[in-house]
Order: structure tokens, then C-alpha cells, then sequence
């Protein structure tokens, strides 16, 4: 079976479930670095909004043997009864009634040349600055709408504008959070063994166990690297835009330090006195991103660094 037959015996049960009063078809969409997604689109007459289940992860799981096509549907189910009343879409017509729900995520320039052409964004460094508004958010899942040029035209607001805004919203949002790795792997693994039944945080937190042993392992046990995340670790890298945030951490370390893009989730931080070899570092980012990390949540093959001195982030290589 494959994720298109996959995707279409899902549909015809959740039809059965929720009732043929709710129309469900499936979707193919870009999500981030060209990687297209699978989902369900679930709607109904009176509906203030209409969810898009992403299948992927669950298809992954069923080909395995971890769940059951039954099971997948109840999750299907679940997820869209949690997003049906989350927001009124007719807000999103009118600037003010959405603006403090607007935030700025980054993604890789080059990964998304073309999905980048419809939506206002900044560059910065390899990277772009580009905006969603939040509908919903529980814990590490969100619901949210990219921002799209026809918006801006829409609202009538500028570039400018809605940076301001995003950047307010975001550190007011998503505060920022700094631990040692061995902490972070510590809580991970202590969340993993408390029974939780829900299977895309499992998911999640497979994922960022593996992503931030594979990091402490290749850069050696005996540095100190420090992740960099927000409290949800989730779309964590954007913390590289919160004024400040840098300096600050530089004076705490005093020091200059190396930044390594470990996924859009989360930076890793080593103090750039207790590492010289910048190629070595290049090649474990490699390494992780193309063996560690899903290709839509790989942010750059750059490493970059935080000038002490100079009080600015930089590409080192």
C-alpha cells in the first residue's frame, strides 16, 4: 500500500465516523524544503474552520507494524474535533483581529527558492524570515496559516510592519530557553518513559533524542554545547532573531561561540574557545541533516558563530 491508497482508505472511514454531514478529501501540500505532504481536509457546512490532517507520519508508523489503520483513523478523528472551532476564518480577513497571533519562522533560502515567490519574507544570511498566523496550539502541535503575499495586499501593511509585529508576538509567544545538552536529553528521556500514549509527540520526541545524541556524540563528550530552543521546542531556531538574546548569552559564556543549525526546532551552542576545528563541526552538520534530521525540518548545512566583539551572527563556513 502506498501513502495515496493509504490516504484514500483513511478518508472513507473517517467519512463512516464523522458522518456523511462532513466532506473529507485528500490534499497534497509543500510544507517546508520542497518535501509535499499528504493530508485530509475535513470540512462541514458551519465549520469556522477546516483542519488538514498530515497522514505522513502516520503511514511511516502503519508500514512498520505500530499502528493499525483503525487506530490511525481515531487519531484522524481526534486531531480534527480539536481543530474545528479553534478560529473564525473571517477574522483573518481584517488586519487587527489576527495581528497578535502573527509570528516569524526561518527556513532555508535555497530549500525553498519557489515556495519562498508567494510569500513575503526577509532574507537573513542563508536563511529567510517568513510569517504565520497561529490558530491553535497544543503543546508541541500546531495549527497554523502561512502568510501569503495576497495578504499583505489584503491588510494593506509593509514588510516592515509585519516583522515588527512577528517579532514582538514571537518572543512574547515562545520565550526563549538554554539548557546543557545532557539536561535536554535527561528531560527527553524521562518524558518518554512516563507512559505517554500520544503518538505524534512520541514521534517528535524520538526525533529530537536522536538529533541532539547524534550532535553530543560527534562533537565530543568533553565540550560544553548548549541547546537553544523556546520552551515548546518547537520552530525553536527563530530565537536567532530576538534582539539581544545573543549578546547577553555571549557575556554569560564570555565568550564568542559557534552556532549549529541542528534542525528548525533547535540551535546548538559551543563556545568558541573550547573548539577549533570549524570543518570538523561542518561535517557532523552534514552528517546529522542528511542521516538524523526529516527533510523538512533541516534549516541550513551552514555552521555559523556569534562575534563577541563584533555583537553580530555570521556564516563561518
Amino acid at each position: 500500500m502506498d501513502i495515496t491508497s493509504f490516504a484514500e482508505a483513511v478518508r472513507t472511514e473517517i467519512v463512516k465516523k464523522l458522518g456523511t454531514e462532513y466532506q473529507v478529501t485528500v490534499e497534497r501540500k509543500n510544507k517546508n524544503n520542497k518535501v509535499i505532504y499528504t493530508g485530509l481536509h475535513i470540512s462541514k457546512k458551519g465549520m469556522k474552520a477546516e483542519p488538514l490532517v498530515y497522514l505522513d507520519d502516520y503511514f511511516e508508523q502503519y508500514q512498520k507494524g505500530n499502528i493499525t489503520l483503525s487506530e490511525t483513523v481515531e487519531y484522524v478523528a481526534r486531531a480534527s474535533r480539536g481543530k474545528s472551532s479553534a478560529v473564525d476564518m473571517t477574522n483573518f480577513l481584517e488586519y487587527e483581529k489576527i495581528k497578535d497571533s502573527i509570528v516569524y519562522r526561518l527556513i532555508n533560502t535555497e530549500m525553498n527558492r519557489e515556495f519562498l515567490e508567494d510569500l513575503p519574507h526577509l532574507e537573513f544570511l542563508d536563511l529567510s524570515v517568513v510569517f504565520r498566523c497561529l490558530v491553535t496550539e497544543e503543546g508541541r502541535s500546531q495549527a497554523f496559516i502561512w502568510i501569503h503575499n495576497v495578504h499583505m495586499k489584503l491588510w494593506d501593511v509593509t514588510i516592515e510592519e509585519l516583522y515588527q509585529t512577528a517579532a514582538e508576538n514571537t518572543q512574547r509567544l515562545e520565550k526563549p530557553e538554554i539548557m546543557e545538552i545532557e539536561e535536554v536529553l535527561n528531560h527527553v528521556m524521562k518524558e518518554e518513559g512516563s507512559g505517554l500514549y500520544d503518538h505524534d509527540r512520541f514521534m517528535e520526541k524520538q526525533s529530537d533524542r536522536n538529533d541532539y545524541a547524534e550532535c553530543t556524540e560527534k562533537c565530543s563528550a568533553a565540550l560544553t554545547v548548549y541547546v537553544l530552543s523556546n520552551r515548546e521546542r518547537l520552530e525553536g531556531a527563530a530565537c536567532m532573531l530576538y534582539p539581544d538574546l545573543f549578546r547577553k548569552l555571549s557575556d554569560v559564556m564570555d565568550s564568542s561561540y559557534y552556532i549549529i543549525p541542528s534542525s528548525i526546532h533547535e540551535l546548538l551552542l559551543i563556545p568558541s574557545a573550547d573548539f577549533t576545528d570549524r570543518e570538523e563541526i561542518k561535517a557532523v552538520i552534514r552528517e546529522v541533516n542528511d542521516n538524523q534530521v526529516r527533510p523538512e525540518e533541516r534549516l541550513s548545512y551552514s555552521l555559523y558563530g556569534y562575534d563577541k566583539k563584533n555583537g553580530r551572527i555570521e556564516i563561518l563556513c
